[in-house]
This record gives C-alpha cells, structure tokens and sequence, in this order.
C-alpha cells in the first residue's frame, strides 16, 4: 500500500487550513457588528491588530473575549507608546484588552530588544552595544602608547643643514 498520497493530502489539507483562531459562526458574528473588511480579513488570518483596529473593533462592539483571544494568539509587532494607550484610553477600550496589549507588547519587547545586561571578558566588563570585543583595543586602562620615561643620549647642539 502507497501512503504517499494519503500523506500529500494530508499535509495539503493542514496547509490550507491555517491557524484560524475563529469559527465560522464567530466569524459571522464579527461581520454582523459592522467591522471593516480589512479588520475581519486580519482576524480571519490570524495577523495582528493595530491600536486603531482594536478601536474599531471596540467601537463596533464586539466582545472583548474575541479581541483578546485575537491579540493572545497573533501577538503584536510593535511596541505600545503613550500616545497609543491615550488613544485606546480615549475610545473606552476596557481594561482587559488593554492589559492583553500590554502583555503583548512586552512580550515583543522582551524577544526583541537588545540585551543590556553588561558581560565580562576578562576581568572588564564590556556592554553588547560595543559588540564583542568592547570599547577598547586593550585591556583598560593600558593601550598604546605606554606613559613611561625615556632618556635621550646624545645631541649637543642644533644642526642648520644648508
């Protein structure tokens, strides 16, 4: 027995499917309250909300248990600033959306932004901006060239080649 088209359906079947975190019934309950196209097409694909798509969704009224399902399985790809959360503030988003905003949020600023936790090579401590190596050439404080003392022989008097 060949299971290689059972297994090519099988894997055709899961592509086509998606990660669709909606029903159609909760679908259609989305399109009833009025959401724009553009909005309804986010959530049927699973990508993410933007502060305004979540005002829309808030002012057309649709229940806060499918945004929040939708921010918890898409996530964000931003990180909020006050002038988004004065927006969400100002449009009346209820506190649980907003916290799942926020936990997302982090959640992308924590898997994104640099670390700076300082590292150390050595006995110095060096921070990831500078890269590997840090700011010095040589270990501190002792780079190129060494203070020390000299003493000159020789010389006499000045020379004037003519």
């Amino acid at each position: 027995m060949n299971l290689r088209p059972l297994l090519a359906s099988v894997v055709l079947a899961t592509c086509f499917t998606g990660c669709a975190t909606f029903s159609n019934t909760e679908m259609s309950q989305i399109r009833q309250h009025g959401v724009s196209p553009a909005v309804v097409g986010k959530m049927e694909s699973g990508r993410v909300l933007t502060p305004r798509d979540i005002i829309e969704l808030t002012h057309r009224g649709v229940p806060d248990d499918f945004i929040i399902r939708q921010i918890d399985d898409a996530g964000v790809d931003y990180i909020l600033n006050r002038d988004d959360v004065k927006r969400l503030q100002a449009a009346h988003v209820s506190r649980p959306v907003m916290d799942a905003l926020f936990a997302a949020s982090d959640d992308f600023a924590g898997n994104y932004a640099p670390d700076q936790r300082p590292h150390v090579y050595g006995a110095y401590p060096y921070y990831d901006n500078y890269g590997p190596y840090g700011p010095y050439y040589a270990p501190y404080p002792y780079y190129y060239p060494y203070g020390g003392v000299s003493v000159v022989v020789g010389g006499g008097r000045w020379h004037h080649w003519r």
